[in-house]
């Protein structure tokens, strides 16, 4: 139970960091500072915060329940989710370099996981 929830609690911050990215490329600039700090207030920054602050308290019972030295590498699945959210989503590119990186750490996660 406590690795699902693990994964949920990536899954919420990989989900912050590409709803981060929207609201990035939705970002007014050459206006004042006022008018560009008023255009980070929407809907998606308001989405962004509530999963970062959901996937902080998930991941407190998470480190509650599991060693640190197992729980915190697996949060570099969260390079996995954002690729795939990339990709999907944004139409970013696919190449091999990426997809290689991507395996190596989700197999360093499975053997860091391994007793």
């Amino acid at each position: 139970m406590v690795y699902i929830l693990a994964l949920i609690s990536i899954m919420l911050g990989a989900a912050g960091q590409f709803l981060l990215k929207l609201v990035a490329t939705g970002l007014k600039t050459g206006g004042s500072a006022l008018e560009t700090l008023l255009s980070l207030i929407n809907v998606k920054m308001v989405l962004a915060v509530l999963c970062f602050v959901s996937s902080m308290l998930l991941w407190i019972f998470v480190l509650k329940k599991m060693e640190l030295s197992i729980a915190y590498p697996m949060v570099s699945l969260g390079y996995v989710f954002v690729m795939i959210l990339s990709i999907y989503f944004l139409q970013e590119s696919v190449y091999l370099s990426k997809l290689l990186g991507t395996g190596i750490i989700v197999v360093g996660v499975i053997v860091l996981n391994l007793k």
